[in-house]
C-alpha cells in the first residue's frame, strides 16, 4: 500500500502546480474602467517679461543771479578781529570783474560814492555839480565805456569814519588784506578779475592789497591805479610796483601825480615798466587830481586803465 500512497501524492503535487500555471497566464479580472483625463495644450499665453529702464536724471544748470543795482552794505573782520563796513555795487553780470576803491586820510569810503556809481555804470548816478569838491561834481564825468560790466567795492579803514583820527599804517595794511578776501568771496565776482585803485595812503594801499593777493594765491590781481602814492604805509611803493610789473605777462600799474607833489613825484619817478601820468606843476594831491578840464581827463585815465588790466582793450 505505500507505493499507492506514493503514487497518489505525486498526481495531487502535479495537479496542483497545474492549477497555479493556469493563474499566471490567464487574468479573468475585470479591467479598471475609469477614464483617465485628457490633457490639453494652454490657450493661455506664456507671460512676457517687460523691463522699466531705470529714470535718467538730467541736471538742471544752476540759475545765474544777477543782483539789484544798489549797493549792499557788508561788513567783514580783519586777521587782529576788527570790524569794518563797506558798500558793494554789484555788476550787470555774473560773474564779473571787480575793482576795489581805497579812501584817503581826509576822508573814508564816501569819497567815492559818486565814481562808484559812474564805474557801476547801471543806472543810479544822478549827474548834479559838487562845488566843493570836484571828485563828487558827476555833472563832468565823461561817459564810462567797457567790454562788459564791472562790481565795485569801497569800505572804510579803521578808525577812519568821517576822516582817519590816527596814523595806523600796520592796521591799514591788514584792513586792505582783509578787504581783497572779502573781494574774491562776494556773490557775482570773478575773483580771477580783481583790479584796485586808490588816493594817498589809499594809493599806497591799493597797490599792497593787489601784490598781497597774488602772492596769497585765493584769487587774481590784474593791475592798480595810483593818485598820489608816497609809501605812506612804510611799504616801498617800487618794491610793490615791481611784483606787478615783473609778472608774466606784467601787470599795469598807473602812478598820477602833480609836479609839485615832491613826495608822489619821488614815488612816480624811475620805475620801469610804471605808466607815470604828471599833471604838470599844481600842488593838488589824491581826489583832487580828479579835475575837468585837464589836457588827459582823470576819469578817462581810469577808465583806460580798467580795459587794459581786464581786457587788454587800449594796448
Amino acid at each position: 500500500n505505500k507505493p499507492q500512497v506514493f503514487f497518489v501524492i505525486i498526481i495531487l503535487l502535479f495537479c496542483l502546480g497545474a492549477c497555479s500555471g493556469d493563474q499566471e497566464i490567464f487574468d479573468n479580472s475585470i479591467p479598471d474602467q475609469t477614464p483617465q483625463p485628457t490633457i490639453l495644450p494652454s490657450t493661455t499665453p506664456e507671460p512676457t517679461l517687460t523691463f522699466t529702464p531705470a529714470p535718467t536724471f538730467t541736471q538742471s544748470p544752476t540759475p545765474i543771479v544777477i543782483l539789484d543795482p544798489e549797493p549792499i552794505e557788508i561788513n567783514f573782520i580783519t586777521e587782529d578781529g576788527v570790524e569794518l563796513d563797506g558798500l558793494y555795487y554789484p555788476a550787470a553780470e555774473n560773474p564779473a570783474p571787480l575793482i576795489v576803491l581805497v579812501h584817503w586820510a581826509r576822508g573814508d569810503m564816501a569819497e567815492w560814492e559818486h565814481i562808484a556809481l559812474w564805474l557801476q555804470d547801471r543806472g543810479l548816478l544822478v549827474r548834479s555839480p559838487d562845488y566843493n569838491h570836484s571828485w563828487k561834481s558827476s555833472d563832468w564825468y565823461p561817459d564810462f565805456t567797457s567790454e562788459g560790466s564791472l562790481g565795485v567795492l569801497v569800505f572804510t579803514m579803521r578808525d577812519c569814519q568821517g576822516g582817519c583820527q590816527t596814523y595806523s599804517p600796520t592796521g591799514w595794511l591788514l584792513d586792505i588784506e582783509a578787504v581783497m578776501v572779502k573781494a574774491a568771496q562776494l556773490q557775482g565776482v570773478d575773483k580771477d578779475r580783481i583790479i584796485t585803485a586808490g588816493a594817498s595812503i589809499g594809493a599806497d594801499g591799493a597797490l599792497y592789497g593787489c601784490a598781497w593777493m597774488n602772492q596769497a594765491g585765493f584769487g587774481s590781481c590784474k593791475g592798480s591805479f595810483s593818485l598820489s602814492p608816497a609809501s605812506l604805509l612804510t611799504l616801498p611803493y617800487e618794491d610793490l610796483a615791481n611784483q606787478l610789473i615783473g609778472a608774466e605777462p606784467p601787470l599795469p600799474v598807473y602812478c598820477i601825480f602833480g609836479l609839485r607833489d615832491d613826495a608822489s613825484v619821488e614815488t612816480c619817478s624811475d620805475i620801469t615798466g610804471l605808466t607815470p601820468v604828471d599833471y604838470g606843476y599844481i600842488e593838488n594831491h589824491g581826489f583832487e587830481l580828479f579835475q575837468p578840464g585837464q589836457s588827459i581827463d582823470p576819469l578817462g585815465l581810469l577808465n583806460e586803465f580798467i580795459n587794459i588790466s581786464l581786457t587788454g582793450v587800449g594796448e
